[in-house]
């Protein structure tokens, strides 16, 4: 008898975070996906298919919400999470950093670093779960190794993301004192065609645009392909690794 694979899905209610649904599930696989608000495309695969899906509410953004989140994911009496995504994020375009709020930028701070972390904190805390890999949803943009000069506009969020991709590398040593076998990875999804990349841009995206299948396929395969010793690193969805 085939094992059965759970995966945890955090921000599913659409783009690339439905996708892994979607895709996941047409395996038999089960899924727990989290979605901040009502979405008909998440509440449909559900309806097709509920003894493989359940879902949760989570807003990312809110210290409530997560701990709410959190009582709701303890009792659906989960035991073993063998691949988490925190994909939820959010990109408010333009965020230039002589231009943008207090507002703005601590909005992007709190949704695409500061909830993402607090979220993997809060399930890697539970006692009697098991959680085989973290993945984290980053972006090229956070690299600082390979900084991209040439995107206007991007300054909030690459921040953001910068930002989780340090504490993310700090959260797998901090595992790896423990003897934690729980993998924590960062991946950079492509230039994915979803709601949130319909902006006005003046540069031209090399090699242009890729589906969210295209995506989640090949992030679904780097995650299943890491062990231990690949904690604490950072992938593209073509499976090579990234600079920091």
């Amino acid at each position: 008898m085939a094992t059965s694979i759970t995966w945890l899905i955090i921000g599913a209610s659409r783009g690339i975070g439905l996708e892994f649904v979607r895709q996941h599930v047409s395996l038999g696989h089960r899924v727990i996906a989290t979605a901040r608000s009502s979405s008909s495309a998440l509440d449909a695969i559900r309806q097709n298919a509920p003894d493989l899906v359940k879902v949760l509410t989570c807003d990312v953004s809110s210290s409530e919400s997560i701990n709410a989140f959190i009582e709701q994911f303890v009792q659906s009496c989960a035991t073993k999470i063998d691949y988490a995504v925190i994909n939820a994020g959010i990109l408010e375009y333009p965020n230039r950093s002589l231009e943008m709020s207090f507002d703005l930028f601590a909005k992007h701070l709190h949704t695409n670093t500061v909830g993402p972390i607090i979220i993997a904190q809060k399930l890697l805390q539970l006692q009697d779960i098991s959680i085989g890999t973290v993945a984290f949803m980053s972006s090229d943009s956070g690299s600082t190794g390979n900084f991209l000069s040439f995107e206007d506009g991007f300054a909030a969020y690459a921040a953001s993301k910068a930002a989780l991709n340090q504490v993310l590398r700090h959260m797998a040593e901090e595992l790896k004192r423990k003897k934690s076998k729980t993998i924590i990875l960062a991946l950079h999804p492509g230039e994915v065609a979803t709601d949130m990349s319909k902006i006005d841009i003046s540069w031209e995206i090399d090699g242009g645009q890729i589906t969210a299948g295209e995506s989640v396929n090949g992030m679904a395969q780097v995650i299943r392909s890491k062990t231990i010793e690949h904690t604490g690193t950072f992938w593209t969805w073509e499976n090579k690794e990234y600079p920091w």
